[in-house]
C-alpha cells in the first residue's frame, strides 16, 4: 500500500481536475463532461462556470446548443440534487437512483400496496412525449395516488418525489439556460438517443471509475456521500473493479482508493481560475474531507452547513483563496472577489483571462472588477 503526501495529493487530483482538452468546440466539451463526471449544476450556470473554469475560451452559444439539444442533460439525480451529464453518465446515475429513492417512495408515501416502480412508471407515463410544468405532474400524481387511497400534502418535498425523478430531465422556460429556472420535465428517452439503463451495480462501478480518474485518489465515504449509497454498495463495486483499484495511505494515514492506471496528461498548476458555485473540488468529497484545496479555517466562508450552500470561489496556487459573485445589468457585468482571511490579495492582472473566459460563456461583458481584504475595497477598472 503506497503512501501519498499532501502536496502530492493535491497536485494529483488537480490534474485530474483539469485535464488538457485541445479544442473549444462542442466535441471539447462533451469530452470534459465525460472526464468530470456528473456536475452539480442547481445554480443554472454552475455548469457554464465549470466549462470556463476547466477550458477557458469556450462561448456562451457553444454550452447552450448542447443543453438545447440534449447533448448534455439536466436532472434531479445524485442526493436528490440536480446534476448535468452526459447521454452515457445519465443512464448509470438513473440507474443508481432510481434503486436509492425506492425505500423513500415507499416511506414518504406510505405505500403499502403500491409498488415504487409502479408511481415511478406513472410518472413517466405522464411525462412522455410533452414537457410538462411542475404543478402539472404533483397534480396528476395527487389524482392517480387519490384512487387508490393514497394522499399526500402538496410541498416542495413531496413535489420532488414526483418531478425529481432522475428519469427526466429538466429544462427552463426559454433558452437561457444559464439563467433559468428548470420548470418543466419530461422523459429524457422521449428527446435523446440514450442506451438501455444497465444494472445499478454495474451503473455505479463506471462512475465510480469515473469519480477516481477525475477527483481521485478518495475514501470510501467520498464514494458513499458523492453516490448517495451505503458503503456496502460502494465496496461491492470497487470490488467490482477488481485490479483496476489500488489501495494508497492519505496524509493522515487515511485508506485512500484510486485508479491503478490514473490519467496523467492534466494541468497540476492551472493557475487562477473562478471556479462555480458547488464546484467538485469541495463537492467531489464527503464534508471531513473538503480540505484538500481550501484550509480548514475557511470553510465556513465557502460553504454554509446550516443549508447546504457553497460559494463560487477562486483558484490560485493550487488552492482556494476567495470567493466571487456577479452583479448585473443587462448585458454588463461586475466582478466582486473577496479574498478569504488571512490570504493575500490578488491582483487584476492575476484575473484578466478568468474574467474573460467567465464573460464569454455567460455572453456578457465584465466591464469593472473589486476586490476586497479584510473589509478593504479595491475598485480596479
Amino acid at each position: 500500500m503506497g503512501r501519498i503526501g499532501a502536496e502530492q495529493l493535491r497536485r494529483t487530483t488537480l490534474a485530474r481536475q483539469f485535464p488538457r482538452i485541445g479544442g473549444r468546440d462542442p466535441g471539447a466539451v462533451l469530452d470534459l463532461f465525460d472526464h468530470l463526471g456528473p456536475i452539480q449544476s442547481q445554480v443554472p450556470r454552475a455548469p457554464f462556470v465549470t466549462v470556463s473554469s476547466r477550458l477557458p475560451g469556450v462561448p456562451y452559444e457553444v454550452v447552450r446548443d448542447l443543453f438545447a439539444d440534449h447533448e448534455l442533460l439536466k436532472t434531479t439525480s445524485l442526493r436528490g440534487t440536480v446534476h448535468t451529464t452526459t447521454r452515457a453518465d445519465f443512464v448509470r446515475t438513473d440507474a443508481v437512483c432510481r434503486r436509492a429513492r425506492e425505500p423513500m417512495l415507499r416511506r414518504e408515501l406510505q405505500l403499502e400496496d403500491i409498488a415504487p416502480a409502479d408511481v415511478v412508471a406513472e410518472v413517466e407515463r405522464f411525462a412522455r412525449h410533452s414537457w410538462r410544468p411542475r404543478n402539472d405532474i404533483v397534480d396528476h400524481m395527487q389524482a392517480w395516488l387519490g384512487e387508490r387511497g393514497r394522499s399526500f400534502e402538496a410541498n416542495t418535498f413531496t413535489g420532488n418525489l414526483f418531478w425529481g425523478h432522475s428519469g427526466l430531465i429538466r429544462r427552463p422556460k426559454d433558452n437561457h439556460w444559464e439563467k433559468r429556472t428548470d420548470t418543466f420535465h419530461r422523459v429524457a428517452a422521449d428527446v435523446a438517443e440514450l442506451v438501455p439503463l444497465p444494472d445499478p451495480a454495474t451503473a455505479l462501478a463506471e462512475l465510480i471509475r469515473v469519480h477516481l480518474a477525475a477527483y481521485g485518489p478518495v475514501t470510501r465515504s467520498d464514494l458513499s456521500f458523492f453516490f448517495g449509497v451505503g458503503l456496502g454498495a460502494v465496496d461491492a463495486a470497487v470490488g467490482a473493479l477488481g485490479e483496476e483499484v489500488v489501495r494508497l495511505t492519505g496524509p493522515a494515514n487515511e485508506p485512500l482508493l484510486d485508479l491503478a492506471e490514473p490519467p496523467t496528461d492534466g494541468d497540476p498548476e492551472p493557475g487562477v481560475r473562478l471556479i462555480p458555485e458547488y464546484d467538485g473540488l469541495l463537492v467531489g468529497y464527503a464534508g471531513p474531507n473538503r480540505t484538500r484545496f481550501c484550509a480548514a479555517e475557511h470553510l465556513a466562508g465557502v460553504w454554509s452547513k446550516v443549508n447546504g450552500v457553497f460559494s463560487p470561489v477562486v483558484l490560485a496556487d493550487g488552492r482556494l483563496v476567495a470567493t466571487w459573485r456577479t452583479i448585473a445589468s443587462g448585458k454588463r457585468s461586475r466582478l466582486q472577489v473577496t479574498m478569504l482571511p488571512g490570504e493575500s490579495r490578488l491582483g487584476a492582472d492575476a484575473l484578466t483571462e478568468p474574467v474573460a473566459a467567465l464573460g464569454a460563456v455567460l455572453a456578457g461583458e465584465i466591464t469593472d472588477l473589486e476586490i476586497a481584504r479584510s473589509g478593504l475595497t479595491s475598485r480596479l477598472g
